[in-house]
């Protein structure tokens, strides 16, 4: 068979778990969705719209946590992941650090944003499902505090974001590896 497989990676190659692929694109998704509610209701007049999208943000981030969560456990379960490629130990280094970061963010920035709302004196609830309770008692201070922090972690989590995507296009255009498709799911790789 020449050395490939009929998914189309050739013999060798390594694909991460099909969860973990599920997971990390299902976060894409959901992060996109919650950048996207407090961008649109940045242009909706309407309370009740506004307040909606709130919840929804706040669901959404919500969300993103327990995502995160769930590929730290299908990543501890998996460990260690083999590399996808060979790297230079400062290549290395730099992507093991940027998906530390990504974690952190993906983990810190929903709870600061909980701390938030708790600090607004608004109630979290994921999707209307789960009312969780406050994490701090109502502060204006630190609720304006927060909000700093939690728009700066966003830009910070939404500029990882846009770095790790670029580096896999970089691996997959000019190194010319398959950095970008041991993470894609299988039916989209089948195409290649």
């Amino acid at each position: 068979m020449n050395g490939f497989h009929p998914h189309g990676l050739a013999s060798g190659e390594v694909r991460r778990p099909a969860l973990l692929i599920l997971l990390h694109w299902a976060t894409l998704i959901v992060i996109l969705l919650a950048v996207g509610m407090v961008f649109y209701r940045e242009t909706v007049d309407d309370k009740a719209q506004r307040v909606l999208l709130i919840a929804l943000h706040k669901s959404f981030g919500l969300s993103v946590a327990l995502l995160a969560l769930a590929r730290l456990g299908v990543r501890l379960l998996r460990r260690p992941l083999p590399p996808s490629t060979e790297m230079s130990p400062l290549s290395r280094f730099a992507a093991e650090a940027a998906h530390m970061a990504l974690y952190i963010l993906l983990l810190a920035l929903p709870l600061i944003g909980w701390g938030l709302s708790s600090a607004n004196g608004k109630p979290v609830s994921l999707f209307g499902l789960v009312s969780l309770p406050p994490l701090v008692e109502p502060d204006e201070d630190l609720g304006d505090t927060l909000a700093e922090y939690h728009e700066a972690a966003a830009w910070l989590l939404l500029g990882l974001v846009a770095v790790h995507a670029a580096a896999a296009l970089f691996h997959h255009f000019v190194r010319r590896d398959r950095v970008l498709r041991a993470m894609l799911p299988a039916w989209l790789d089948a195409r290649r």
